[in-house]
């Protein structure tokens, strides 16, 4: 695919990562955004959230430039003091857990607006838990619950009468996550039959109240099955228009497909309900300012909405060939031109 070097002028672009040395530099999305950006003649400034901070109203960041290649990672160009109004745009990638301190980045990133353009909106971050966010559109999900109650978890289950999955709401990439099987006989490491604190192997939390409730809050939802099989879809939204998408199957004897437990990606297409379900979050997405985002799909219904630092552009890259983060960038320079 040929790529589009025209751009409006050079555009300073400052991404909010974690540390450096955590980044898969073979898989990392931001990289393949760095790297076109780059290649395009804009800045490109690496800001951990510690580098940030506010004196007076003013957001500063004690910020890196850097060049990026798959093959070596970072190279620091320089490092400097900077109001960080300077900037162009601010793309936050900054991954879960969604803490207090992301809370409070959000806050202080929230203060550059309008001058510099956020992506995605600190406001609509703080909106959107990438698990609690799907409950906005309630036909497109599977049965589900948020709870910090084994007790309620419990009744929900015996009222489906089938498997469920059990979610901590502030954890990512398959953190967290447990099948709690309806029927025993299952091929998966299950935490299974009565609930109780079984929920989990390391929780014995003392009574709250004459009640018992875990120190984390959990989505309950109904297991869908094809997931074994066929995996879920990543569909990757740029400012609600789909820019590509891939299907992650689990290994064997596990029913997590995150890329990181030991999933696969393999190509997938959208089905007509698929396309429907984009079209429908698109006017939202929008309005809330959260304009890259990664949907996670079974069997047409909406897992969860992936907004802080969605995945999947390296893995489109591979199977299709698309180059989606030209997309991305051409939207940045734009961002940036309008602002």
């Amino acid at each position: 695919m040929k790529h589009n070097h025209k751009h409006f002028r050079q555009v300073k672009i400052g991404f909010i990562m974690d540390k450096m040395e955590k980044i898969l530099l073979k898989w990392d999305t931001s990289i393949a955004i760095m790297i076109e950006a780059q290649n395009r003649g804009h800045q490109i400034f690496y800001i951990e959230p510690d580098d940030i901070f506010l004196r007076n109203n003013r957001v500063w960041g004690n910020i890196r430039e850097v060049n990026a290649s798959r093959a070596f990672g970072f190279r620091t160009l320089g490092r400097k003091l900077v109001n960080l109004n300077r900037l162009d745009t601010i793309f936050n990638r900054k991954d879960p857990p969604f803490n207090l301190s992301y809370l409070y980045l959000t806050q202080m990133l929230e203060l550059l607006e309008p001058d510099v353009f956020v992506i995605n909106s600190p406001a609509g971050v703080r909106k959107a838990n990438e698990k609690l966010y799907i409950l906005e559109f309630p036909n497109w999900i599977p049965p589900t619950m948020i709870t910090n109650n084994p007790v309620e978890i419990e009744r929900f289950r015996k009222k489906l009468k089938c498997d469920v999955v059990i979610k901590r709401l502030d954890q990512k990439g398959g953190k967290g996550i447990r099948l709690v099987a309806w029927k025993r006989k299952r091929s998966f490491p299950l935490y299974g039959g009565r609930l109780g604190w079984g929920l989990s192997p390391h929780l014995s939390p003392p009574p709250q109240g004459g009640r018992k409730v875990l120190p984390y809050w959990v989505m309950v939802q109904k297991y869908l099955h094809q997931n074994t099989k066929h995996g879920d879809k990543r569909i990757l939204v740029l400012n609600g228009e789909i820019i590509g998408q891939f299907a992650r199957i689990p290994k064997p004897g596990e029913f997590r497909s995150n890329l990181s437990l030991g999933g696969k990606h393999v190509r997938t297409t959208l089905t007509k309900r698929d396309l429907q379900l984009v079209k429908y979050l698109k006017p939202k997405l929008i309005r809330d300012g959260l304009y890259f985002v990664g949907l996670d799909v079974i069997d047409g219904k909406l897992i969860e909405i992936n907004v802080t630092s969605p995945a999947g552009i390296t893995e489109i890259n591979e199977l299709e060939g698309t180059h989606p983060e030209v997309q991305v960038v051409n939207f940045l320079e734009a961002k940036a031109a309008s602002h």
